[in-house]
């Protein structure tokens, strides 16, 4: 113990091999306190190794930046700090003062690793976010990363109170005036200021401790994906410095490559090529002229007539060429009308594809699939014929015979192209928005949006389910009946939340639709909607739309004859009678009946439209606190399409929600109640609950 000299660059203590025996007084030169992630620098009349405990390893390394002296004591607890201030009555005011500076210097430092262990997490979750659609870019199958799933942000604890941090930075901030006229009061008064210090940052050290392990836990998880995002990021700055031809196989003459492998017959081959030809060259190919027009016609004719035996083909190829899967995926068919940039991007998209392992959310390729392996009924046609009604339409007007039906019934190819014609060419059209100016192919000047902007994945589309859920929780939920008098339930009403599917068609568009709301007459069978697999358009809004229609149809088809029939209340009967009977309605003033003249005008009296234009303001501007719907429009979404229980208890202090949200909860007590009777009657009796019982609860509870 005694006075101990340092050169420069000398380690007086190093962490992790020297033992804590002793505590120091710096009386000349300078230290580095430091560990892996942060440092901070003591100055002459610091204590030094306070914060370690004695017995144990140092947690920090000690180094000289000059010349330096400390005084060495012995320390075998806490109590030996004030022995050392009272044994050096001298310096006592600059040990205090030391002391406040060095706790300053450590909340500053533990502040600053916990903004750095902070932004360390943040920075994974948002490459973990980008990470999919970076694979998209340079042409990669997403791995799976199930380990980011687990990880959390750092949390500051209680130990360390806010008022804390308050007082050392009050002290600091009066520095002067402390030095002079408090430090130097008594032994007493600086011996409690350094205690003080001491226990806050002594605390400090100890949470600096738990951030370094979580960083270091933080870094060892994710370190197979900091590697993989490595990798992604290299690929990218490649083809970015390339001007995009980095490491992409090059397309060359792709339509010939798709004509051989569909081996449609010379003449349909010569013809395609002889349209496409004609539409490149034209600048104007999608102008109103009736030339113009007619290609594009014929364009769509024959690109299902090639489309058709190249699908069948591929379906028993394990190794299609990717010039096959931009076909099958995009409607791309030649790298010039595309454009070099997009026929890279097309390419990475095509190659990068991971189907949805939930199987709701599918590419044309994929959905024909189900329909051609009889996994599904194939889709109805325009006149809203299923398959078994438009084959026994054929028979009665003499175009088929009842052999002919009998084979046709189950057989893939008739199947197939049924689905191709219907749902896939007349979706096709639908979802691209601009009829009269529709080809199936991909054209670079229909491009509006950056592609990786407006690509719809799979990834994407579970998020629009995710957010509307969020906002309208019984959106997809279907009335079923449970019953099983085994166990005392006659008939038990429960809801049951079915995703739908969402068919990406390979067209870049501005839409998308509902193309039926069940499969036949099941009411427990998904819906079946379309979309571009590139959008142009506002695609949350694009969604909502969807889904207000989807609530509307699905209301209609399981109300029946019913459906605005307001002695039967539902969503369409009161939201019919609601607009038919506006001007006699005592709850509207005159200005919202104007307002709503102007709007019936605007939809062309057409209510499932003007539902949909309220249920988007409804979801997206009232659900945020921003009124935009009258009393009554209001009282009729709220009843029959109720915010999810986050939401409702996010609004539940708005005057215009108050009385809705009561009665709601009302209603739902009601319901409830009978449930909860049946789930204490089960219990008592040791019975299993069954699923539909736990679905009703799971559901009224949202």
């Amino acid at each position: 113990m005694g006075l101990v000299k340092l050169e420069k660059g000398q380690i007086l203590h190093k962490a992790g091999s020297d033992i804590v025996e002793t505590i120091e007084v710096l009386v000349k030169g300078s230290l580095k306190i430091s560990n892996q992630f942060t440092s901070i620098t003591l100055s002459v009349g610091s204590f030094i190794g306070i914060v370690e405990a004695p017995g144990t390893p140092y947690n920090y390394t000690i180094e000289a930046l000059e010349e330096t002296s400390v005084y060495s004591y012995p320390y075998d607890n806490a109590d030996d700090i004030p022995n050392v201030v009272r044994s050096n009555p001298k310096i006592a005011p600059i040990l205090a003062a030391q002391s406040v500076e060095s706790a300053f210097k450590c909340c500053d430092i533990f502040e600053k690793e916990f903004e750095d262990a902070l932004s360390e997490y943040e920075q994974i979750i948002s490459d973990y976010n980008d990470y999919p659609a970076l694979c998209i870019k340079v042409g990669e199958i997403a791995k799976s990363f199930p380990e980011i799933e687990t990880i959390e942000p750092p949390e500051k604890s209680d130990n360390i109170k806010d008022w804390a941090f308050d007082f050392v930075r009050a002290l600091k901030a009066n520095e002067a005036s402390l030095k002079k006229s408090l430090y130097p009061l008594s032994i007493e008064i600086a011996t409690g200021v350094v205690m003080s210090s001491y226990t806050i940052f002594h605390k400090i050290s100890e949470e600096s401790k738990h951030l370094i392990q979580y960083r270091n836990t933080l870094k060892k998880t994710t370190t197979t994906f900091a590697n993989t995002m490595k990798a992604i990021n290299a690929k990218l700055n490649d083809l970015e410095n390339n001007n995009g031809d980095g490491s992409v196989v090059t397309i060359v003459n792709a339509l010939n490559t798709i004509l051989e492998y569909s081996g449609v017959s010379p003449e349909i081959a010569a013809k395609f090529e002889e349209q496409l030809s004609e539409f490149k060259a034209n600048n104007n190919r999608y102008d109103s002229s009736d030339e113009a027009r007619a290609l594009r016609r014929s364009i769509g004719s024959t690109f299902y007539d090639v489309y058709t035996p190249a699908y069948i083909k591929s379906l028993n190829d394990n190794n299609i060429p990717i010039e096959l899967k931009m076909f099958f995926m995009f409607g791309f068919v030649d790298e010039e009308l595309a454009g070099e940039k997009n026929t890279q991007i097309l390419y990475n998209m095509a190659k990068a594809y991971v189907p949805d392992p939930d199987g709701k959310v599918l590419t044309i390729y994929e959905w024909l699939l189900k329909i051609y392996n009889l996994e599904l009924e194939p889709s109805r046609n325009e006149f809203d014929q299923d398959w078994p009604t438009y084959l026994r339409e054929q028979k009665s007007t003499g175009q088929l015979n009842q052999a002919q039906v009998e084979l046709m019934t189950n057989d893939p190819t008739s199947r197939l192209q049924f689905e191709i014609h219907n749902l896939f060419g007349l979706g096709n059209r639908m979802t691209f928005g601009r009829i009269s100016s529709f080809v199936p192919v991909f054209d670079a000047q229909n491009v509006l949006r950056p592609l990786d902007m407006a690509y719809l994945t799979v990834t994407k589309i579970n998020d629009y389910y995710k957010m509307i859920r969020n906002l309208d929780y019984g959106v997809f939920c279907r009335s079923a009946v449970y019953s099983n008098p085994e166990i005392g339930i006659t008939q038990l009403h429960y809801s049951e939340d079915i995703t739908p599917y969402m068919i990406l068609l390979p067209n870049v568009g501005s839409r998308a639709a509902l193309w039926q709301e069940i499969e036949g007459k099941n009411r427990r069978t998904p819906a079946r909607m379309v979309v571009s697999i590139f959008n142009t358009e506002n695609t949350e809004e694009c969604m909502i739309k969807l889904f207000a229609e989807f609530r509307w149809e699905m209301c209609k088809t399981e109300q029946g004859v019913h459906w605005n029939d307001v002695t039967d209340p539902s969503l369409t009967s009161m939201y019919c009678d609601y607009l038919q009977f506006y001007k006699k309605n005592p709850s509207l003033s005159s200005d919202m009946k104007e307002k709503l003249r102007t709007d019936l005008k605007k939809y062309n009296n057409n209510y499932k439209n003007m539902f949909i234009a309220d249920y988007l303001a409804y979801t997206k501007f009232e659900a945020a606190g921003s009124p935009r719907l009258n009393k009554v429009a209001r009282e009729i979404l709220f009843t029959f399409c109720p915010f999810s229980k986050e939401l409702r208890e996010k609004i539940a202090d708005n005057p215009q929600y108050t009385e809705l949200i009561s009665h709601y909860n009302t209603r739902i007590q009601n319901l409830a109640k009978p449930v909860s009777n049946i789930v204490a009657k089960l219990k008592k009796d040791d019975i299993p609950i069954p699923e539909a019982v736990t679905k009703q609860i799971e559901y009224l509870r949202s």
